[in-house]
């Protein structure tokens, strides 16, 4: 008997290993795409952009959709720069981005179930003319309240230059590279405390091959 519980201990704490993410350590280029696990069957992407930069996303190993982005739906404001952008967009020079900004903390869902929830009730909130008053303070008081992991990306170093062209007179640049941090904290696990798991420094300067993103300006 005391065998049989020490096993069922041992698969359940085997089980919450998936929640702990180590502290990642990574540099990429411009026009590279970053992308590292970081658990729970949860990947961590910096995705370049048009605006010579990266926007920063966090998606499912396994396919859930394809606009699923766990991080853009709890992240407000968001028709404007918000703590998911390292580029140079919305005014936003990439001097700026890189040494003014501070870290970019941010949240995300962790379910396909939970982003679906949470996309429904930010497409109301966003589009409300097609819903009912009732239907946009329902939706506008529940955003966000889906059990959320977070994440915060710090910049340690980098290197920018100016851009090709100058937009209405002003030359917001571009971010040539980047060496950051990352610290990923997931909800806490049946009455255990949701704690930053720092347990590996690694570097990663593999990139990979993808569609960028194209934030408005």
């Amino acid at each position: 008997m005391r065998a049989a519980t020490f096993l069922l201990l041992s698969l359940a704490a085997a089980g919450f290993a998936q929640n702990f993410a180590p502290r990642l350590t990574g540099e990429v280029s411009r026009g590279q795409e970053f992308q590292r696990e970081i658990g729970s069957g949860l990947l961590f992407q910096l995705k370049p952009t048009d605006e010579a930069g990266w926007m920063i996303r966090i998606v499912p190993k396994v396919f859930c959709s394809e606009a699923a982005d766990f991080a853009s739906v709890v992240n407000a404001p968001y028709r404007n720069y918000n703590s998911l952008h390292v580029d140079a967009s919305y005014g936003i020079s990439a001097s700026e981005a890189v040494e003014k900004m501070g870290p970019r903390e941010f949240r995300f869902v962790l379910t396909c179930e939970d982003y679906e929830l949470e996309s429904r009730r930010l497409e109301i909130v966003l589009w409300g003319y097609t819903h009912s008053q009732q239907e946009i303070d329902e939706a506008l008081a529940k955003l966000g309240t889906s059990p959320l992991g977070r994440g915060k990306l710090t910049i340690l170093e980098s290197k920018v230059s100016p851009a090709e062209h100058d937009i209405q007179g002003k030359n917001y640049g571009k971010i040539d590279w980047l060496k950051f941090r990352l610290d990923i904290t997931f909800p806490a696990a049946r009455g255990t405390s949701g704690a930053i798991y720092p347990l590996t420094d690694t570097t990663d300067t593999s990139p990979v091959t993808a569609r960028s993103l194209q934030p408005r300006r």
